[in-house]
């Protein structure tokens, strides 16, 4: 423990709060980072979701809830709310490629020559082969690997990545990859150009490793659908495909380069047969919940929500940062054992505390939040409190990278009531706050705000350790993680003891500026998608204030099935469907409302 954090703790348990309570006992750094440590201890292997891992933490902080004296507020009196969740995929025995080369067929193995990584409706297919450059129609950048090129019923054999990615001044976006080097991206593509599959190849130039053709057959299997059956092979099995056709990878990868220019081409006898078997993995994990009793009679029935989520990454997979160190234990230190260890510390600062709660506490570590929130929209669908009696939500998402003295708020403007709140709670707790008025964000509050509670979100930024294996405990900033928690604990006892609950308040989104120029990446729609729904299609859990989507009278729990005349059977497909569209197009959506559909016309504007 460094001096400055030493005299920070002694400030800490000196300062009173502008609600008037003396803190008889403030927040121990070192108590912060014992938690910290033992959630990001590579004991917990990145805390997975499914994983024995994962069920570990979540025993640790039902005993620390028990410890801190909560009372349990799970399943059957326990602290343990359980639900299923799609955690991966398994792949069957019936995973087969078969290559015809004129008369020679080359019968791929499994994990040595090729390997999933989406499928379609149809798990088994036959058809020629095409090769298709990278497989990339980027009308931004003037360029389009199948310009006059028909693969209708064919595999589309592409590189990976996009061209000159070495290149600062690379025409898509110098070295920084954009969303066409994405493998979803390219076999959405070539699914609406009505191919039957598609095969990707590491390109050979900038990745001259053949080690890393194929994902580590060790590693958890991610496997998405797609719509169209897509495969990752070997240079090896690509290249016996081209050279039957006289042609060779490396020297059609660098006279794409060269010119920026397609050199597709059918490779005459030729064909591929795929068959794919492919089994969804689900576990049961936990939210874990404690309750602090309220001991007012007439507000006791209410609850103040904080919560944090408590799962990362695990080995990486395909939420990694860095795709080269997958398989390597991603411990999230900061996202969220941060967060996890402050709910445990302000679940017992307040069970300590002698002042009378008018309203209850209730304190919810999430599983599942990195896969979509699931575990926040579980809860508030299945809430082991009345939903209707929860007056505010306050969450906390890393907040243990903060530089001292500074905190980042999000829902600011989600009650009239808190901005004067949270002014008070940031100069009692020392702090610069920064705030932004929006429920709306990638984490757990967010499944609140779309159900009419008013949320905090308490965050302190973004870092280069982001979804890495660098993300461990000994780069946690004690002492600006304990201000916080002053800060968290302020406004939660704000909240508690104010006669009157928060006002919900749905914030308007600001109006779009001029339309700008260049496609995909500037484009506003404006609903939120629901990440727990697997319904075909794409479930809105919400339609943001002001926004395109809401100002074509789209709205909540509308289910997106069509985009521009082209089906949307989920979140990839609408996402490309958007990416392809300019600020300023208006295009035709079709969406399901109980179970009846209709057509709408969205004007695209920029992202705000």
């Amino acid at each position: 423990m460094s001096l400055r954090n030493r005299f920070t703790a002694l400030f800490l348990a000196l300062a009173v709060s502008a609600c008037g309570f003396a803190r008889s006992q403030s927040f121990d750094p070192e108590a912060y980072l014992r938690h910290v440590r033992h959630l990001a201890g590579d004991e917990m292997k990145g805390r997975g979701n499914g994983t024995p891992e994962l069920d570990a933490a979540a025993a640790y902080i039902a005993a620390q809830f028990r410890s801190a004296g909560l009372t349990p507020a799970g399943d059957g009196g326990s602290y343990f709310q359980k639900f299923m969740l799609t955690t991966g995929a398994e792949l069957g025995t019936g995973n087969k490629l078969t290559v015809r080369l004129g008369t020679r067929i080359v019968e791929g193995e499994l994990h040595k020559d090729f390997a999933p990584f989406g499928i379609g409706e149809k798990v088994s297919l036959d058809g020629p082969i095409v090769f298709a450059g990278y497989g990339i129609s980027a009308e931004e950048y003037g360029y389009d690997d199948y310009k006059d090129l028909d693969v209708t019923g064919k595999v589309v054999l592409v590189m990976a990545h996009e061209p000159r990615e070495n290149d600062d001044a690379g025409v898509f976006n110098g070295r920084q990859m954009t969303m066409h080097a994405e493998d979803n991206t390219k076999a959405i593509n070539a699914k609406y150009r009505n191919a039957a599959a598609v095969l990707i190849v590491q390109d050979p130039a900038n990745h001259p490793d053949p080690g890393g053709d194929l994902p580590d057959a060790r590693l958890e299997i991610q496997v998405d659908e797609l719509g169209i059956c897509a495969v990752r092979i070997t240079r090896a099995l690509a290249q016996q495909i081209l050279a039957h056709g006289g042609q060779n990878l490396l020297d059609l990868q660098r006279g794409i380069d060269e010119s920026m220019a397609p050199r597709s081409l059918e490779i005459g006898g030729s064909s591929a047969a795929l068959s794919l078997d492919v089994i969804r993995r689900q576990k049961e994990v936990s939210n874990v919940v404690g309750l602090l009793p309220g001991t007012d009679p007439r507000l006791g029935e209410e609850a103040v929500v904080i919560g944090a989520h408590y799962d990362h990454i695990g080995l990486g997979g395909k939420s990694s940062r860095e795709p080269g160190l997958i398989g390597q234990i991603h411990n999230g230190a900061d996202d969220n054992a941060s967060g996890t260890a402050g709910l445990i510390e302000l679940a017992a600062a307040l069970a300590r505390d002698g002042a009378a709660r008018k309203r209850s506490y209730l304190f919810i570590a999430f599983a599942g939040e990195e896969l979509g929130l699931n575990g926040s929209a579980w809860w508030a669908d299945n809430p082991s409190r009345p939903l209707d009696k929860v007056v505010a939500m306050i969450n906390m998402d890393m907040i243990g990278r903060a530089p001292d003295g500074q905190v980042l708020v999000g829902g600011s403007g989600t009650a009239p009531e808190f901005p004067d709140l949270l002014k008070r709670a940031a100069e009692n707790a020392g702090l610069e706050m920064k705030t932004s008025p929006s429920g709306y964000g990638s984490s757990d509050h967010q499944s609140f705000y779309t159900r009419n509670v008013p949320v905090l979100f308490f965050f302190s930024g973004l870092h280069a350790d982001y979804h890495r294996p660098t993300d461990d405990w000994d780069k946690i900033n004690t002492g600006g993680a304990v201000r916080i928690l002053e800060m968290v604990r302020h406004v939660a006892e704000g909240v508690n003891a104010a006669e009157g609950r928060p006002r919900f308040t749905k914030v308007d989104e600001p109006t779009a500026g001029p339309v700008r120029g260049g496609a995909g990446y500037g484009t506003y729609f404006g609903s939120v998608p629901d990440m727990t729904d697997e319904t075909a299609g794409v479930r809105f859990s919400d339609v943001r204030p002001n926004s395109p989507a809401a100002k074509a009278g789209l709205r909540a729990q509308d289910i997106l099935v069509a985009f521009e005349g082209k089906e949307v059977k989920n979140l990839q497909d609408f996402t490309y469907m958007l990416r392809t569209y300019k600020p300023g197009d208006t295009v035709e959506v079709t969406v399901l409302r109980e179970g009846k559909p209709f057509s709408v016309q969205v004007k695209l504007e920029a992202r705000r």
